[in-house]
C-alpha cells in the first residue's frame, strides 16, 4: 500500500510539473494571449480531475494501510495528503469557477489598453490563489513522499 501511495503523489506532483513547464508555456509561447487563455482554461478542469483521482488513489492506499494496520501509521503522510487533495478541490470546484467567470466578465468589460479594470483586479487574483493552492500542493506533495518513504 506504500508503494501505490507513493506512486501515486509521484504521478501527480508529475503532471502537475510537467502543466508548469511545458503546457503552460508552451500555450502561452506559441499561441496567442487570447488562445493560449482559452486553452489553459479547457485543460484545467482535466488536470484538477486528474489531480483529485490521483490523491483519492494516495488517501486509499493510506487509509487502507492505516486500517490493516501495516508498518506505522502515517500520520504525517495521511495529513499531507490530505492537504494536496483539499487545496486541489478547492482550486478545482471554488476558484476555476470564479476564475471563469472574472475572465468572462473581463472579456466583456474589453477595458482599454493599458487600463487596470476592477475584472482584471479580479482575474489577477484569482489566478494568484491558483497559484498558491498548486504551490501549496506541490509542497506537501514533496513532503508527503518523503512521510511515505521515511522508515524507522
Amino acid at each position: 500500500m506504500r508503494l501505490l501511495a507513493a506512486g501515486a503523489i509521484v504521478c501527480w506532483l508529475s503532471v502537475m510539473g510537467f502543466f508548469a513547464a511545458v503546457v503552460a508555456p508552451a500555450a502561452f509561447t506559441t499561441l496567442d494571449r487570447e488562445a493560449a487563455g482559452r486553452f489553459v482554461s479547457a485543460v484545467f478542469p482535466r488536470y484538477y480531475a486528474v489531480g483529485a483521482g490521483l490523491g483519492a488513489l494516495a488517501l486509499a492506499a493510506l487509509l487502507a494501510r492505516l486500517l490493516l494496520g501495516r508498518g506505522r501509521p502515517g500520520w504525517v503522510a495521511l495529513a499531507l495528503v490530505l492537504v494536496m487533495l483539499a487545496s486541489t478541490l478547492y482550486a478545482w470546484l471554488v476558484v476555476l469557477p470564479a476564475a471563469h467567470a472574472a475572465r468572462e466578465a473581463l472579456r466583456q468589460a474589453a477595458p482599454a489598453p493599458g487600463t487596470v479594470s476592477i475584472e482584471a483586479l479580479a482575474f489577477a487574483r484569482l489566478h494568484r490563489l491558483s497559484s498558491i493552492l498548486n504551490g501549496v500542493s506541490v509542497l506537501a506533495g514533496v513532503l508527503g513522499l518523503a512521510a511515505v518513504g521515511w522508515r524507522r
